[in-house]
């Protein structure tokens, strides 16, 4: 993999994310990452803090949740237009669709956006 350049030095990234992590707001010595690996795996655990802000909870009020300036002009553009396609989305903001779909997903997952009715032949519902 480090031939190729796939990776800059085998470990590298372990450092990095502890480092990352000690940097967060809110980090305590328990919250450290955990890593660990089988013959067959590895497995990195990050957990979140409870005291950091939007960690695991929303209100609902969309004005506080930080989003990108992508996402916010996917939601400008279904507002405008609550039945149009990923595809209509990308071609518009110049990104690939599968660009879309994450962030899409993204919104969804904060609660801040759902789709209503079939894939192709659904509205898209912003909550307020």
């Amino acid at each position: 993999m480090a031939q190729l350049d796939y990776m800059e030095k085998r470990g590298s990234g372990l450092s990095r994310i502890c480092n990352e992590t000690k940097a967060l707001e809110g980090y305590k010595d328990e919250l450290k990452p955990v890593f660990k690996s089988t013959p067959t795996q590895f497995q990195t655990i990050i957990f979140a803090s409870s005291d950091t802000p939007n960690v695991g909870d929303h209100d609902g009020d969309v004005s506080e949740t930080k989003l990108t300036e992508r996402q916010q002009k996917i939601l400008n553009l279904i507002k405008e237009s609550p039945t149009i396609t990923g595809k209509q989305m990308s071609e518009t903001l110049s990104v690939s669709q599968r660009t879309i779909e994450r962030d899409l997903s993204a919104l969804q997952k904060k609660g801040i956006l759902k789709h209503e009715g079939k894939d192709n032949d659904g509205k898209w519902v912003i909550s307020e």
